[in-house]
Order: structure tokens, then sequence, then C-alpha cells
């Protein structure tokens, strides 16, 4: 019989394995493109986490970008987090037949903001749709007893035009700023992925700019707390972006050395990832 001693440290093997199994589900780099520039970080609270972000390439040279935050912490939370990135990258890579465009311009009777109608989707929106639908279906039809959802931020870029279609299911809002601060917010066009099965998720499209940088990041980033308890907050993240930055790697280490700062000695209370994307 093992002692309690060997039993931990089988427990402590186990959980770095764990994390290498994790680490390998990131991707091992980000896709460069003249004139773009894609950076990331990933913090779990734990040894591994429920965070993850993904950047990979698409048919008719387009880019898919995601982040997504499963509820909860640690082990569970990890073991979700593989499926849900596994899912949402096959489903996105698979080729699908553009007739399937047919089934998505019910998108382009819906009203957008301010009453204007929201465009047709275009290519790239195929892979976009089908990708968060097949994944929320699976995931809800298939382990809905365990309670497990996600909240995602799933954008398809073209790096050509700088436009950017994306489904945002209930994730913290991504930022887009420039030379003269935040210029939008990109909010959630659906509920989390994973709660129940055949839920609509919208499209919707934003132009990146010359010069302007997305944000996307994880709710670790705004909960994370001082020594005293006290929250980040999404006003203090925003005045991080009030001032320009030279490029995705540079936002995110302003973003990175002032949230750790403010954690000092604290414990980190939540998994912290960010994605930013850069249009030189």
């Amino acid at each position: 019989m093992k002692t309690e001693h060997e039993l931990l440290l089988i427990y402590e093997r186990d959980l770095q394995i764990a994390h290498m199994i994790q680490a390998d589900f990131l991707p091992e780099t980000l896709p460069q493109m003249p004139g773009w520039e894609i950076a990331a970080r990933f913090h779990p609270a734990r040894v591994v986490g429920g965070d993850f972000y993904d950047a990979f390439p698409l048919a008719n040279h387009r880019i898919g970008i995601v982040i997504a935050d499963v509820c909860d912490k640690g082990v569970g939370a990890a073991l979700f987090m593989s499926l849900f990135r596994s899912l949402i990258r096959a489903f996105a890579q698979q080729h699908y037949n553009l007739s399937w465009l047919g089934a998505l311009t019910d998108e382009g009777s819906k009203l957008a903001k301010g009453g204007q109608r929201a465009q047709a989707p275009r290519i790239g929106t195929t892979a976009l749709k089908n990708a968060v639908s097949l994944t929320n279906n699976y995931i809800a039809n298939n382990h809905s007893r365990i309670n497990m959802f996600a909240t995602l931020f799933f954008g398809v870029l073209n790096p050509s035009t700088g436009l950017l279609h994306y489904v945002n299911a209930g994730h913290e809002p991504p930022a887009i700023f420039g030379a003269d601060g935040v210029k939008a917010r990109l909010k959630p066009t659906g509920p989390a992925v994973g709660i129940m099965p055949n839920r609509e998720f919208g499209i919707q499209q934003v132009q990146l700019e010359p010069g302007d940088i997305l944000v996307a990041y994880s709710d670790g980033v705004t909960d994370a707390r001082d020594p005293k308890g006290q929250f980040f907050g999404e006003e203090k993240f925003l005045s991080l972006l009030q001032q320009p930055a030279p490029s995705a790697t540079a936002v995110l280490d302003r973003i990175e050395a002032s949230v750790y700062a403010y954690i000092a000695d604290a414990d980190q209370f939540d998994d912290i990832t960010m994605l930013a994307v850069h249009r030189a």
C-alpha cells in the first residue's frame, strides 16, 4: 500500500503530465501574414486551466482566431477545454460546399444595431457558423448532465481586406483600438456554447483598419484581484487601450504587466488568457 507521500508524488506527476498535454493543445506557432501580427498569452490559475486560444488557417486564405473560457477551473475544465478546442478547429477546417451559404442567408434578414440590416454572410462564414453550432450541439447533446459550457469568441479574418466575421458566444467583448483609443467592442451575438442544443449564434462583421489592434481576453483579466480582494475591473483594462501600441506583443506586455502588478502577492484567482491581432 502506497504512503501518503507516494500518493502525493503520483498526483503531482499526473498534474504535470496533464499540464504538458494541455500545452500541446495550444498552437506551437501563430500564423504569420505580411502586414499582420498575432500574439497571445496563457496563464492558468492552477497547473491546468479551462481557458484556451487558437489561431489557424482556413480555406480561401482566411485565418481563424479563437479565445474561450470553459466554466470552472482545474482538471475538469482542462478536460473540456481540450474537447472544445478540438471540435471547434475540426469543424471549422472541414470543407463545406458553398451551397451551405444558402442556409445562412437568414442572417441577412436580421436587423443589426441601429436598425440597419446585417449583410448576408460571405465566404468564411460557413466555417464560422458550423464550427460554433455543431460544437454547441455535440456538447449539449452528449454532456449535458455534467453542465459544462464555454464562452467563446471565434473570428474569421480576411487578411487581404481586414474584414473580420465573428461569433461572440457569451464571451467578454473584445476591444478594437487605435491611435485615438477604443473604437469598438464586439459584444455577444449568442449564448455560451454547450448549454442547450440548436441555439442561434449570430454572425457580425467589423473592419480592421491599418494601425488597429484587436484585443480578446478572458474574464481572468478583469476579475484579477489585489491582496485586498478588489477586482482589476473593466475600466482599468480599457484605460490600458487609450494609448496606441506599436504591436500586438507590446499591448499584451502592457496589460500583462499591469495585471500582475495589481495582483502583487495575492493568489491568481482565475485563468488569464489574451489574444491580440494587429494590422500594421
